[in-house]
């Protein structure tokens, strides 16, 4: 650059003074030259952010070189890329060519230019600390406060491109505005010599890389260690400031053994856009990469993107290794953006579950279930180190489960999710499912077989429903019960119950294994008929003293019937519907049978009984009943076909006075049933012992006769019982 021409503006000549000392090199610190024009400092440092400015926008453009400089202190140093620096003839890191680093612009063709010590402004550069694919990173001696510091220096020199120079920039204008114990903190940066650079606190000691190399780090001092980069993070959160480039290389550990966390060249400023990259490039260390920025969104980056590198840290600290490693750099961002995290505890099985609930929660693929700021993850660190509980909660068994299965080849293909290489165990699933699914037909068909087997089964205990106490139908079963134990060796027993209904309802309950019941009752598609018992005929009672002598004429008398959910109440109701007889008009009474010869019993009365039954016998030899016939019948079991036309012979009762050709009425029938599902072993030894000899009780349907009856939703076991015993074919009327 040339002279600037003469001026006499005070704040022209200031500024022209500037720009030719920055020609020369000669500028030490942008404040001190300020302080040569206290009137002008104002006005003057707005040019020289203009001339920065113009500056920048003129430099060539060029590509953003690949890799990060991470500094690292101490006897050694630790490079990012895989080219760590060589030691000289004279013992001094001073990365093998110095002319790489140190100002080119005035350098003849081959000279291979100065070597270290070398002068740069204010800065006496002594060795080489680190490199990077963009920087260098020296330690340095700042003459004029006669202190250590480190300087970084772009890498490319004059040959530094526009992306270069922002992000350069980008680094040191984040790290300054951050004033933190655990941040190192940057003292000045701009331009001398052809090379944009800034200087930065000195850190004596190692890095956390180095601490995980070296050896397995204790578990609270893994967790201390992440803790105060959490909080020094979280410095960096409140002031507006992303790191997103965090990894154990870039936080430094001095010899108070306290971290201090650097390298804030890929930083993103949440108050503004200013990112050095756009969307769709993936900025960061893989390993160490959130999930979104692995994708390829650095540039939507939030305080959770920042948490899951923490998380990867911590993870790092305890298993010695990164939770994702794959052979390639692509394969770790896919594994990064579709896999989740291993647990630590399967590298550290010792791991305190609270830490590895800890672990698990930075390392969520979705930012929504991560700690939602850094100081939450240090609250938590600080919980589990005091020994307190943690807010966060461990994941459940069924997510758990749930990840391990979208692993599996066939159910991420299924998912639509994209895998890239699937573990072993994984495959070995997968095999395995594939094989099971060829094998279920038969495995299927096997159990099947079983269950059937199972279903069919002689149950250990059979329990009998009976019906009213002293009945019939409890008469009944307490013999079948006994039979059963006697003749099949069956657990049984008996209950009393309130009739038909009743007994419908506790077998579809499954109290009971088999129940005697009415037609009527068994309307249900579980359940099933084993064997009709008997006919009931429903016997019209009117006191002898009474005027009544049909039932037209039972309007406005008192009527026994038998308790609700009876069979004979169920048939009276039947026939009291076909005559109009509402309560209202033929009130009812529920009263113990034997007690209709007491004074104040009812006028008259309706029992639906077998025929033959000694209640009724004896209420007609007391002289004080007499039975009466039922008019119209046909209309009544046309009405009503659970009934249907019977007549009661002068045999049946003898010594009632019966009329010799009977009395006219209807009646129904009683069955055994049982569920559908009742195993056939069950109905074939209850048959058996229904129809031994002697007759199990007065008046059941013979044998012969019950086959007749096949028609009607009989019991499978039972239909082919009464195939060998009886001759369907040649009889197949019901009665």
């Amino acid at each position: 650059m040339t002279d600037p021409l003469p001026t006499t503006d005070p704040l022209d000549q200031a500024f022209a003074a500037y720009l030719k000392s920055c020609d020369e090199g000669s500028v030490s610190s942008r404040e001190d030259f300020l302080a040569q024009f206290p009137e002008l400092a104002g006005e003057l440092k707005q040019l020289m952010e203009a001339a920065d400015m113009i500056g920048r926008m003129s430099v060539s453009s060029g590509g953003l070189l690949a890799g990060n400089v991470s500094v690292s202190t101490g006897a050694e140093t630790v490079a990012f890329d895989k080219a760590a620096p060589s030691e000289n003839a004279d013992g001094d890191l001073s990365g093998g060519d110095p002319a790489i680093t140190l100002p080119v612009e005035h350098r003849s063709k081959g000279d291979p230019g100065p070597t270290l010590p070398f002068d740069l402004g204010d800065y006496q550069l002594l060795k080489v600390l680190g490199r990077g694919g963009m920087g260098v990173v020296y330690l340095a001696k700042q003459k004029h406060l006669q202190r250590q510091v480190a300087v970084k220096m772009i890498r490319s020199g004059i040959l530094a491109g526009e992306d270069e120079v922002r992000r350069f920039y980008t680094e040191a204008q984040a790290a300054a505005r951050l004033k933190h114990p655990g941040i190192v903190s940057v003292y000045q940066f701009g331009h001398l010599a052809g090379h944009h650079y800034f200087s930065m606190e000195f850190v004596d000691g190692t890095d956390l890389q180095r601490k995980i190399n070296e050896g397995e780090l204790g578990i609270q001092e893994a967790a201390r260690y992440v803790r105060d980069v959490a909080r020094a993070i979280g410095h960096a959160h409140l002031k507006g400031v992303l790191h997103r480039d965090l990894k154990p290389a870039n936080v430094l550990i001095d010899n108070e053994d306290c971290i201090h966390v650097t390298d804030f060249g890929l930083a993103k400023h949440m108050d503004g856009d200013s990112s050095v990259t756009g969307s769709g490039t993936a900025i960061g260390t893989p390993h160490y990469m959130a999930p979104e920025q692995a994708g390829g969104d650095s540039d939507r980056a939030v305080r959770q993107s920042d948490v899951y590198s923490l998380g990867a840290i911590l993870f790092a600290c305890i298993a010695g290794r990164p939770p994702i490693v794959a052979d390639t750099v692509m394969q770790t961002l896919m594994h990064v953006v579709h896999n989740p995290a291993p647990s630590v505890r399967v590298h550290r099985p010792e791991t305190p579950v609270d830490l590895e609930t800890i672990i698990a929660k930075c390392l969520e693929k979705s930012p929504a279930k991560r700690y939602p700021s850094a100081d939450r993850l240090a609250d938590d660190l600080d919980a589990f180190l005091d020994g307190r509980p943690i807010a966060a909660r461990p994941r459940s068994m069924l997510h758990k489960a749930w990840n391990w299965f979208e692993g599996v080849p066939l159910v991420a293909a299924i998912l639509g999710r994209r895998l890239m290489t699937p573990s072993l165990s994984h495959r070995r699933f997968q095999a395995c499912l594939l094989g099971l699914l060829m094998l279920t037909p038969m495995i299927v068909a096997i159990g099947l077989t079983l269950l059937n087997q199972s279903r069919q089964a002689m149950p250990r205990r059979v329990v009998l429903a009976g019906g009213l106490p002293g009945g019939v139908y409890d008469d009944l079963a307490e013999r079948l019960a006994s039979r059963l134990s006697q003749t099949h060796s069956i657990e049984t027993d008996f209950i009393s119950s309130g009739g038909s209904m009743d007994n419908r309802a506790r077998l579809l309950a499954r109290d009971v294994t088999l129940a005697p019941m009415q037609a009527s009752a068994v309307n249900d598609e579980r359940i099933c008929v084993v064997a009709p018992l008997f006919y009931e005929a429903v016997h019209l009672l009117a006191r002898v003293d009474s005027s009544v002598s049909s039932i037209s004429q039972f309007a406005g008398h008192r009527c026994a019937v038998g308790p609700d959910g009876s069979g004979s109440r169920i048939a009276a109701e039947l026939v009291f519907d076909s005559f109009g007889l509402t309560p209202d008009v033929l009130p009812r009474e529920v009263i113990p049978w034997d007690t209709l010869g007491n004074e104040g019993a009812p006028d008259v009365a309706v029992i639906c009984i077998g025929r033959g039954s000694q209640l009724v016998a004896q209420m007609l030899t007391s002289g004080r009943w007499r039975l009466l016939p039922l008019e119209d019948g046909i209309r009544v079991s046309l009405q009503h076909p659970t009934l249907r036309p019977m007549t009661i012979s002068a045999e049946e009762y003898v010594g009632a006075s019966l009329p010799e050709l009977g009395i006219d009425t209807v009646g129904t029938t009683a069955f055994l049933a049982a569920q559908l599902e009742s195993p056939n072993v069950l109905i074939e030894a209850t048959l058996d012992a229904l129809y031994q000899t002697p007759e199990i009780i007065p008046g059941l349907i013979p044998l012969e006769r019950a086959a007749e009856w096949q028609g009607l939703a009989m019991h499978p076991a039972a239909r082919r019982f009464y195939q060998r015993k009886g001759q369907p074919e040649e009889n197949t009327l019901i009665p």
